[in-house]
């Protein structure tokens, strides 16, 4: 399956630790072969809307989110990225995740 990447989620992991990078790589591989993964690597968000999950990876800096949608058997969408900081996910994070779910013509 084909992963496909939002501009903003290639800027915001540029600008993260190897680390990261690697775990999420890692990651990554697994889904795109079709591995179901769950926690604690992977959270579905379905409540937020169907299909969409949160990648969960954690470093020395704290916990860091990528958000994807899984688009049938066509792609998988990373749309947002970003280092959390609280236990909730934060209603700016959904309005961003929501406004993005749009662009892929959900």
């Amino acid at each position: 399956m084909e992963v496909r990447i939002f501009a903003q989620v290639e800027k915001v992991l540029r600008n993260e630790s190897r680390e990261i990078r690697q775990d999420l790589q890692d990651i990554l591989e697994k889904l795109e072969i079709g591995l179901k993964l769950g926690m604690p690597h992977v959270k579905s968000l379905g409540s937020i809307f169907a299909g969409l999950c949160e990648i969960r990876i954690k470093d020395r800096n704290g916990q860091f989110r990528v958000i994807y949608f899984l688009k049938s058997d066509e792609a998988i969408y990373l749309i947002h990225a970003f280092r959390k900081k609280t236990q909730k996910l934060p209603s700016k994070e959904i309005q961003t995740i929501l406004k993005r779910l749009k662009e892929i013509s959900i």
